[in-house]
């Protein structure tokens, strides 16, 4: 089969063999039909983010695809040969302490797939069936590439304690209206702050594109210190979301959030951030970090058309033009791009 793999600090297509399943781990063979570039991806193409394996790598792990083979899954009346399906990307042990503890994305022995397994940047991949979620009829192809990175931007109005009612009388920033960004603006508007403004490094499709989503306002990131004095009256927002993919970020972050407000950091550039933590600390900032979300919720969401997924896609390539599909997604005009193995 054809993949997409990450060995020396470069990129690769080669051919190799079609992978086994493990038995053990009751994997699924999936055909990958969708499978989008993210920071992450890019932050380990460029040797940023340290992966634990020194093995050759397949990358991906934003995937849509179909059940291909169940020779050891059990199968069921919701998983069959031709169901179409997203893999939740974190497989974990089950019997170790951090898992006995409920925090199974935090497990001792976890392996991430496109990060510590080969993920989807390939033909195929195999996975655990019970990572794997079926996609409902009226979720097309390319809305379904979108379930991973959009239950991640759930994630952080689960971590971040954002009751209903405080968020309705809240104010939010988001810094970075990319490939994540974006979904972050559209679940932040569900629950009806009285201001989210969207901030991003460069004018254009995005900001409008943030403002079509559901954010009231949108900045340039030069613009931050105007925006503050005219939304927040020089106090800052309740809440910053940063999403810039930058290490420059979160010392943004740190001017616009108001005492005892919370940054929420989504970047994952995989770089050392020279932070002001005297800073953090006379100001009783919180800082909340992030990671996945609920499959099942994004999948809902989706579904019920609360998020829009469909304009986000800015471009899309075979794998055989994976350096273009690369290059292009570094871009700061690009949102998603796909590689459709």
């Amino acid at each position: 089969m054809k993949a997409l793999v990450y060995s020396n600090l470069s990129l690769e297509l080669r051919h190799i063999e079609k992978p086994n399943c493990k038995k053990e781990e009751g994997e699924a063979l999936i055909r990958v039909r969708r499978a989008g570039i993210c920071g992450t991806d890019l932050s380990i193409a460029s040797g940023h983010y340290r992966n634990k394996t020194e093995k050759p790598l397949v990358l991906g792990h934003e995937i849509f695809g179909e059940v291909y083979s169940l020779e050891f899954a059990k199968g069921s009346e919701r998983l069959r040969i031709g169901s179409r399906v997203v893999p939740e990307i974190n497989i974990s042990c089950g019997t170790c302490s951090t898992c006995l503890a409920g925090l199974g994305i935090h497990c001792e022995k976890i392996e991430t797939l496109g990060i510590d397994r080969d993920g989807g940047f390939a033909e195929f991949v195999p996975v655990p069936e019970r990572n794997l979620h079926v996609i409902p009829d009226s979720i097309s192809d390319d809305e379904a590439v979108f379930v991973e990175p959009l239950a991640a931007a759930i994630e952080l109005t689960k971590m971040g304690k954002m009751g209903e009612e405080r968020s309705r009388s809240a104010s939010f920033a988001v810094l970075g209206a990319g490939r994540l960004g974006l979904l972050i603006i559209q679940v932040l508007k569900l629950l009806e702050p009285k201001c989210l403004a969207a901030f991003n490094r460069t004018s254009g499709r995005k900001l409008d594109l943030a403002l079509r989503f559901g954010a009231s306002h949108a900045f340039t990131l030069e613009e931050s210190k105007t925006a503050k004095e005219r939304l927040t009256f020089g106090v800052g927002f309740d809440h910053v979301v940063e999403a810039t993919g930058s290490p420059e970020g979160l010392s943004l972050a740190m001017s616009l959030v108001r005492p005892r407000g919370t940054i929420h950091v989504k970047s994952t550039h995989g770089q050392l951030v020279e932070f002001d933590l005297t800073g953090a600390v006379v100001k009783e900032i919180a800082i909340q970090g992030s990671r996945c979300g609920p499959f099942d919720e994004a999948i809902e969401l989706i579904a019920r058309g609360k998020v829009t997924t469909r304009e986000l896609i800015s471009h899309r390539f075979p794998l055989e033009k994976f350096e273009e599909a690369f290059a292009i997604a570094r871009e700061s005009s690009a949102i998603k791009v796909l590689l459709e193995p």
